[in-house]
Order: C-alpha cells, then sequence, then structure tokens
C-alpha cells in the first residue's frame, strides 16, 4: 500500500535519497493560526529552480493553487509534505515543524492527501483499502462515501477502475476522517459533471469547515476556495483572498470589441489605455480588444458602442474563470 495516500502507515527512515528537509526548529515557534507555513522553501531539480518566501496558509480555509502549468504548483506541495527533496526553513504544518510532523504517525493522521500520481497495488481490492482506511483512522463520514458513491466499488478490484472511480477513491480516503488538512490535486480531473456537482456541494457545504489546500486548474475547482496562492515563473506571486486577486487582476467589467478597420481600433485602444476604469487591456488579434476594468468602464463601452460599428461585441461582469485565465498564462501584475 502506498504511503503517501494512507499517510497514517509508518514510513522507514530516510535514506541517503529520501526527503530530509533543512530545519531550524529550534527557533521555529509553533503557530496555530496556519495550516501550513515556511520562512523559505527552495527546490532545484536540474534547470528548474522553485522559492517561495514568509507563505503562510490560513486554517480554516479552502486555499486554491493556480498558475501555469509546470510553474511549480506541485512543487510547493509536495515540498511542505516531505514528497520532494527539499530546502525548507521555519516551516511548519498545523502548527508543527514540518520535519517533526512527517515523522509522526500521530500527526500524520491529521492530514488527508489525494494527489495525482498515486498507485495502489493491482492485486489490491476497494474493499481493502477501505478497511485499511478505517482500520488507520476510525472513521468514515457516510457523507463523503454517499456524495462519491462509494460504495459502488467496494467490490471491484484496483485494476478494474476506470480514472474516474480512482479518483472518487482517492478523494474518499482524503476526506472520509475529516482530517484538520486535507491537501487535493486537481480534485475535479477524471470526474463525470454529476460527480464534479457533488464533490462541489461536498466541499462547500457537509465540509466547509475543513482546512482545505488544492492544485487548481478549473472554475470549479477555483468556485470552492476563499483563497488563492498564484505561483508563477518559479515563485509565489500572490497569497490571500481569492476576492482581492480578481479585483486587482481583471476588476468588475470585462469587454471584448472586434473591429476590422486597424486604425480605427487602434486609435479606441488608446482611448481604452488613457481611461481612468481601465485595469488591462490587451490585443486579442489585430482587430479585436480585450479589456478589463473597474464597473465604471461599463459607461465607457457603452458609450462605445453607440457610435461605433463594431462588428462584434461583449461586456458584463467579469468572473474568477477570467482570473483563472489570466494567472494561467503567467502574466505578472501583482
Amino acid at each position: 500500500m502506498n504511503s503517501q495516500i494512507l499517510l497514517a502507515e509508518e514510513t522507514p527512515a530516510p535514506t541517503k535519497n529520501a526527503v530530509q528537509p533543512e530545519m531550524r526548529s529550534a527557533r521555529t515557534s509553533s503557530d496555530e493560526r496556519y495550516a501550513a507555513a515556511a520562512r523559505l522553501i527552495q527546490v532545484t531539480a536540474g534547470s528548474f529552480r522553485f522559492e517561495a518566501r514568509d507563505l503562510h496558509l490560513q486554517r480554516g480555509r479552502h486555499t486554491a493553487i493556480i498558475g501555469p502549468n509546470g510553474a511549480g504548483k506541485t512543487t510547493l506541495i509536495e515540498a511542505l509534505l516531505g514528497f520532494r527533496q527539499a530546502h525548507l526553513e521555519e516551516a511548519q504544518i498545523l502548527g508543527v515543524a514540518a520535519a517533526h510532523f512527517l515523522q509522526s504517525t500521530r500527526h500524520r493522521k491529521r492530514l488527508g492527501v489525494q494527489l495525482q500520481r498515486v498507485e495502489y497495488e493491482d492485486s489490491s481490492n476497494v474493499r481493502e483499502i477501505l478497511d485499511l482506511h478505517q482500520a488507520l483512522y476510525g472513521r468514515q463520514d457516510p457523507q463523503v462515501g454517499q456524495a462519491l458513491d462509494i460504495d459502488a466499488l467496494r467490490k471491484l478490484p484496483y485494476r478494474a477502475l476506470s480514472r474516474g472511480q480512482k479518483q472518487r477513491l482517492d478523494l474518499f480516503v482524503a476526506l472520509a476522517h475529516h482530517p484538520e488538512l486535507a491537501v487535493l490535486d486537481e480534485p475535479f480531473t477524471g470526474l463525470d459533471r454529476a460527480y464534479i456537482k457533488r464533490v462541489a456541494h461536498l466541499l462547500r457545504h457537509d465540509l466547509a469547515d475543513l482546512t482545505i489546500i488544492m492544485i487548481c486548474h478549473s472554475e470549479e475547482e477555483l468556485d470552492t476556495a476563499s483563497d488563492v496562492v498564484w505561483v508563477c515563473n518559479g515563485g509565489v506571486k500572490y497569497c490571500g483572498d481569492k476576492e482581492t486577486l480578481k479585483n486587482h487582476l481583471v476588476g468588475a467589467f470585462h469587454a471584448s470589441l472586434r473591429l476590422d478597420d486597424s486604425q480605427r481600433l487602434n486609435a479606441i485602444r488608446r482611448q481604452l489605455e488613457s481611461d481612468s476604469a481601465t485595469l488591462r487591456l490587451e490585443m486579442s488579434s489585430d482587430t479585436e480588444i480585450s479589456v478589463y476594468g473597474t464597473q465604471q468602464l461599463d459607461q465607457s463601452i457603452r458609450t462605445l458602442i453607440a457610435n461605433v460599428a463594431f462588428q462584434h461585441f461583449e461586456f458584463g461582469p467579469t468572473d474568477y474563470r477570467d482570473m483563472l485565465h489570466i494567472c494561467a498564462r503567467g502574466e505578472q501584475h501583482v
């Protein structure tokens, strides 16, 4: 059985190739406010470098880690949890020095983890995995099992599970015991629409009091979060309230304007750039402008539409999909 999923299992003593975070635990003061915190996280892997300083993830919050592919989202989580070799200074998990936390069966029972790349032995069956989870944690919330329809998988061999079924099993193992901290890696990946809705409801309502840190790629995942960590170019560009980042990056209003007259369009672009309500303006193509701004931009756009014969236009309130799109591209405006 893979101990990275059922974290309460004992793990062997580190070898020379195992994760050995560097700690200054004697100078680390416990702070129960944070689900995870570190003064410094550094990871080097070939040409890839990742560094985060003064990272603090709040307890009682659902935090989404967002950013481009390859920017370091998984690296950040794996470094904190000890699954990747890293240099850590004053790192804590649930108020306990990270190195001590990961060496303790008692503390590891406080975690729930779902990772994309973890597999169980093909010879295992789902019933064995569920029985082991029950034996380790002593609790399995029936609401979690019902949302994930886990009883339908109980009699199946692990090797027979589809990708979506494996994801349901992994989410159950991570969440059913109501851990103090759940770490999820793209929890909706592989799930069909019905289960995405179920899991989203579970996170928003039945498990709303859990502390959750999740790597997020979809709008549905982001909708369940209250905070965000924006990882970009091998570092953390923002850590805090989700709405604050949205307002900073894309504001409250968005418009797309298409005009085949490039000269006229450039004049409109300059006009919008000088508008105090504009936060961000992009030329989607030679014939199309995409502009984001405060609510006051609404009137400017309506005036333009009344006076210019655009081939196509769309405008309205921004949403978190707009923010996620910008962050996934890796732009650095924070």
